[in-house]
This record gives C-alpha cells, sequence and structure tokens, in this order.
C-alpha cells in the first residue's frame, strides 16, 4: 500500500488491487459547513455574508456569538459598539443578545478579514401575531378532525416544508408549504366564507 501526497493537498491511495481513493489532505475541505439551516432552506438561499441558524449563546467577555447551524457550530466575533440587533422590528443595541433565548432563530450578515467573521447585524424572527378571535384551541380542532372535512366543512392545511409533512401531520391535514403557495392554491375552497385552518412549526 502507497500514501502519496500530491501538490494539491489531495492524498491519493494505491491498493494493492489498483483501486485508487482522492481525498482531501483537510477534513475542512471535504465538508464546508452550511450557512443556512436546512429549515431555513425552505423560503432563503444560501447569500454571501450571510448566517441561518439558532442562537446557542453570546460571551461578551471574547465578544463573539455561538449559533447552530444543523449540527455544524458557527462562531461569529462581534463589536458592541457597532453591532445592530433587530428584535420584533426594533433596532437595539448589543445588550439585547442578552436577552436571546438559546434556539432562537437568527440571521446574521457578518464581512470576513483575516479569516474571522465580524457580526454587523443579528436580526431576531418574530412571531407571528395573530388576532385572538382568528385562534383555535386544540379541543376545537379535534372535534372538527372527529366530524371529517365534509361534516365539519373545513380545510385544514399544513403550511410547514413538504418534508416535515411526511414524516408526521393532523388527520384530514394537505400540504401547502409557503414557498408552493402559488403553485398549490387551486387546493383552497371557491368559497371564501370557507373554515380554514392553517398551522406550521411554531409562531416564528
Amino acid at each position: 500500500m502507497l500514501l502519496r501526497k500530491i501538490l494539491t493537498g489531495t492524498l491519493v491511495l494505491f491498493t494493492a488491487l489498483g483501486i485508487v481513493t482522492v481525498m482531501p489532505a483537510n477534513k475542512a475541505e471535504a465538508k464546508k459547513k452550511p450557512t443556512i439551516s436546512k429549515m431555513c432552506l425552505n423560503c432563503h438561499k444560501p447569500a454571501p455574508g450571510s448566517l441561518r441558524g439558532k442562537f446557542d449563546s453570546v460571551a461578551f467577555k471574547s465578544r463573539s456569538i455561538q449559533l447552530k447551524i444543523n449540527k455544524s457550530t458557527e462562531i461569529v466575533k462581534f463589536n458592541p459598539e457597532t453591532i445592530q440587533v433587530v428584535v420584533a422590528g426594533k433596532t437595539e443595541k448589543a445588550e439585547a443578545l442578552r436577552k436571546l433565548k438559546k434556539g432562537k432563530e437568527i440571521r446574521v450578515e457578518y464581512s470576513k478579514k483575516g479569516g474571522v467573521k465580524t457580526a454587523s447585524l443579528v436580526s431576531v424572527k418574530p412571531k407571528i401575531k395573530v388576532a385572538a378571535e382568528k385562534l383555535l384551541t386544540t379541543a376545537e380542532i379535534e372535534k372538527l378532525v372527529a366530524k371529517g372535512p365534509k361534516k365539519g366543512k373545513y380545510l385544514l392545511v399544513d403550511a410547514r416544508p413538504g418534508p416535515r409533512f411526511k414524516e408526521g401531520a393532523l388527520p384530514t391535514a394537505i400540504n401547502i408549504p409557503y414557498p408552493a403557495f402559488d403553485k398549490k392554491k387551486g387546493m383552497l375552497p371557491k368559497d371564501k366564507s370557507a373554515l380554514i385552518i392553517y398551522y406550521c412549526g411554531g409562531v416564528t
């Protein structure tokens, strides 16, 4: 067995069977870290200088923010004097980062210099505001589902991404994810007074 390092930094493995295996010398090259979580990909695309994931922690001593993107961890530096933190549409000071809960969905805009990412903006995904009279309880949904769409005169729409719907959904629900709304709006009832119930993966 012969192991040879090529100038490009690639390792080529020659075995007795003549099989050649090529692999990057650097594991980081073999698998680049994602910049956007899988869930975010349903509505957004990766963009230069932007990270989308879940807030993990903040350290003011080292001036760093840690976020999770799928199974990867990303650490971004920040300047408390210049960073903008947008929460519920309002721009706040760096101190607002201390109040963020772990797992909160965030978007980080950054610049990169000398291999170090420095955040200029942290935008927190806000909760969706729904009027109280437009909300239904779990018990009310259960009663309707027990009757079925025809007797209950309703349409139950799962607005989550297709893969989540396939993993499991509420009985009688149809799937109309937000990105596919225009393509699937024909599935909605023509009667504009019909009861349409939407549910998704959470308040954001």
